[in-house]
Order: C-alpha cells, then structure tokens, then sequence
C-alpha cells in the first residue's frame, strides 16, 4: 500500500503533533528518506520517539520501513474525481478528461491495496459456506456484478436490491459464512446494521471502503482499502464504484485461481446452460 496515501487518507485521525509531521513529510518526500528520526525531528520540531508512534499508526513497524516504503512512491496529486468536468467543456475533452481520470484512479486504487489482507479475505472466501453481500445504491451494483462471477463458478453467494430483503437473508448467517460490505462513505446505516449482525453471528466480516475511520470499519475483521476521491456531496459514484470493483474482481480473481481446471469446468457449464436458450 502506498505510504503516500496512507499518510493523506489518515488526516482527519491525527493529532496536530502528527499533522505537522504528515505536512512536512508530504512537501519534502526525498529528503525525508535520506535522514534519521532525530533528524527529521529537529526540522519538524518534534520528537524522534514521535516520528516512530506516526510510523507506527500508520502499519509500520518503525520508520526506517516507512521510509522505505516512501521511497517507492512518486508524488502524484489526488484529484477529486468530481471536479473534472466544468459546463463549458465539449463531449471530446470530457472523454479526455475521464480517460485520465479512470486510468489515475486505477493506479491509485492498486497503491492501496494490502496483499495480506486480500489473501486474509480469499482466504476467508475459499473456506466458508456462503457469502454474504451488502451494499446500496452504487455499491449495490458492485455486489451484483460479484454475485454473478461467483455464482459461474459454483459458490454460494446471496445479495438482494431490497434491503430489507438484504437483512432477512443475514438472518441466516453463521460462523461459517463470510458478510462483504461494500460501502464508501464506512457511515451507511442499513449497511452496518447487516455487519452488526453478521459480527453477532460469528460469521468473517470483510468490508470495502475508503482508508478512513468509520463505523464499517470497526465491524470489519478485513479491511480492503479504496481511494478516496469524491465528496460529501458527489456527482455520481463514478470513482468509488470503479476502485471497488476491482477490489471484488481480485477476490473473484483470487478464488478462480484456488483450482484454475475446475474453475474453468464451471465456466463452461454455466456457458453450456446458457446456451441453450440461444
């Protein structure tokens, strides 16, 4: 996961000692990877025993890895994804403009995410009996879209656009399922609910969302990370149904590869079925 990000996406948790820190680290990268705690400390005004609680609040197991990690980043701005267009713009330049946009949000997106927690999820995914989806509105059709790979390849999933019908389904879960909730803002309260429950239940709790403390994300035994690139206020869940849809493909990805000659097995039957309505 990008340290960059992790420093921008944690802000709004810090304390005014660690947004001085965040600050300057942000505005001098190369430099910071070049030089010691003590160090950094003199230039921030801060201690060196709190440059490595920041390091650590952050995963780090201190700030010789942050560093590290920082090392491998480039300095590319987060744009809000809601702000690239403006009224004056022709069809071309906002088909240029989401070009860019898409293929920046997919770069930032593959920054985020933590291969141990997605392995941690596969995991999850390959050993249970049923899973279990739970999302609204943009991030519905990011559980219907991973409700229909799974089901090609012969594993139970259960999603419903009602959401009253969503929870009655939850009513059934054990500590054999898995409950994935997909949601941006963590704030959803149908959504929480369904997790609240599934918590109760003693089923694996997975969710989806941005890199910010949320109620979601305490109910979440595994957390998968997606930017955050859009407002309170949004033109449309553009960024965030696209970052999260290729969180839930690397899950189908993940449990495809588990047995690649049966998964294909099932693939063609369900093609076969299919078919024969053509």
């Amino acid at each position: 996961m990008s340290c960059i990000y992790k420093i921008r996406e944690g802000t709004a948790s810090y304390t005014a000692t660690e947004k001085k820190l965040a600050q300057y680290v942000l505005e001098h990268i190369n430099e910071v990877t070049l030089i010691s705690a003590q160090v950094l400390g003199e230039r921030v005004g801060v201690s060196a025993s709190a440059i490595i609680r920041f390091a650590k609040k952050l995963g780090y197991n201190g700030f010789t890895a942050m560093k590290v990690d920082l090392a491998k980043d480039d300095n590319v701005d987060v744009v809000n994804f809601d702000d690239m267009i403006q009224e004056q713009d022709s069809m071309e330049m906002v088909v240029k403009k989401a070009q860019n946009l898409n293929t920046m949000l997919q770069n930032q997106a593959y920054r985020l995410i933590n291969s141990e927690s997605l392995e941690k999820a596969v995991s999850a995914l390959l050993n249970c009996s049923t899973i279990y989806l739970f999302g609204i509105s943009g991030s519905g059709i990011v559980c219907m879209d991973l409700m229909q790979k799974l089901s090609r390849i012969n594993r139970t999933a259960v999603y419903h656009s009602d959401f009253h019908d969503q929870l009655a389904a939850a009513a059934h879960m054990t500590k054999q399922s898995v409950a994935i909730a997909v949601s941006y803002s963590g704030k959803t309260h149908e959504v929480n609910a369904a997790m609240r429950l599934a918590k109760e239940m003693g089923a694996t709790t997975i969710a989806i969302t941005q890199f910010k403390k949320s109620p979601l994300t305490k109910l979440a035994d595994i957390l998968l990370y997606i930017p955050s690139t859009e407002r309170e206020l949004r033109l449309g869940a553009i960024a965030s149904r696209n970052a999260s849809l290729i969180i839930t493909d690397l899950l189908y990805l993940g449990l495809a590869k588990n047995n690649i000659e049966l998964t294909k097995q099932y693939l063609v039957k369900t093609k076969d079925m299919i078919d024969l309505l053509k």
